[in-house]
């Protein structure tokens, strides 16, 4: 049964479109909040569009951006440019993606009921079978936490393959991202508005679940629909949302809400590009990008391992 902590756990722990509109100041335009984090009298640029479900994503620490079209069986790249090329035909069913410390590209071949691992030649080889995942994270040992929401299961898998359910009982847990500084994994339970933060074991065990922020439905009345997620270098959460990109202060409170450049809601959210200075988000068919003020965090380094870029 979830149950909640202290506050203090915290303390451990191409085509380009522009959109017709003033963008002189952030606000209210772009959104509450939105001053902070985007840089002024820019606008959302359209990348691409035209995919069938864009699922998940990933960054290397080049900046390279890598995104599913899961029903067309692929994955893309966004170079730093923003030009976007097919890195990866017949991904047999890839949708939940992220890099791992050893440099490679991680993904969960949500039909396939299996975790393969993509070599930064494209290569792929299988880490586990008999799991169906959503959206998945890697943390710095290497391990993998993915999303089962039909079975309302969260697994951890090892990197020598061995795996085993580690939460159970959230209604839809979704999004699930590791933080790239300490040992945290935020789940986002999707059909509520609950984001919630654990401590990760030294096992990989979930230790102490806390109800971490709640999210805002506004005047919406298809839900919260909560997605991917990703920390930018200050420790603030960004979730995607039908009401846009909900920026989570380190205490866990609602601090922004961005606007989304189209209406039918976000994916996906991540930093990307050099110095990862861009707010990407992906919707189910594009992908748009923005530079922003805040700045993501670079991926860590395993002992022995490349960091994963190319």
């Amino acid at each position: 049964m979830l149950r909640t902590v202290p506050l203090a756990l915290l303390a451990l722990v191409s085509i380009a479109r522009v959109y017709p509109q003033d963008t002189r100041s952030t606000t209210p335009i772009d959104g509450r909040g939105a001053g902070a984090i985007l840089t002024p009298g820019e606008q959302w640029v359209l990348l691409g569009q035209g995919y069938q479900l864009t699922a998940d994503s990933a960054v290397d620490n080049s900046g390279n951006v890598y995104f599913t079209d899961s029903y067309r069986n692929r994955i893309m790249k966004v170079d730093p440019a923003g030009r976007i090329t097919t890195w990866k035909e017949n991904s047999n069913g890839a949708h939940g993606i992220a890099f791992g410390p050893d440099g490679r590209l991680y993904a969960g071949q949500h039909d396939r009921k299996r975790v393969v691992a993509f070599s930064p030649g494209g290569e792929e080889s299988v880490l586990a079978e008999g799991v169906q995942s959503h959206h998945l994270t890697v943390t710095a040992r290497n391990d993998i936490y993915l999303s089962q929401p039909p079975a309302h299961m969260v697994w951890l898998v090892k990197p020598d393959g061995r795996k085993r359910v580690v939460h159970e009982g959230m209604e839809w847990p979704r999004g699930v991202r590791a933080s790239n500084t300490q040992p945290l994994l935020a789940i986002a339970d999707s059909r509520t508005p609950w984001v919630w933060l654990f401590q990760i074991g030294g096992d990989g065990s979930l230790l102490n679940p806390k109800q971490f922020c709640g999210l805002e439905a506004g005047d919406a009345t298809s839900g919260i629909d909560s997605g991917g997620m990703t920390f930018d270098s200050q420790g603030y959460l960004y979730v995607a949302t039908q009401q846009g990109v909900q920026v989570c202060d380190p205490q866990g409170r609602v601090s922004a809400i961005l606007r989304p450049p189209g209406t039918g809601g976000l994916t996906n959210v991540f930093f990307g590009g050099t110095g990862f200075q861009w707010l990407y988000v992906t919707e189910v068919d594009r992908i748009y990008r923005r530079p922003a003020r805040r700045r993501g965090v670079p991926l860590p380094t395993a002992p022995g391992g490349q960091p994963p870029g190319r």
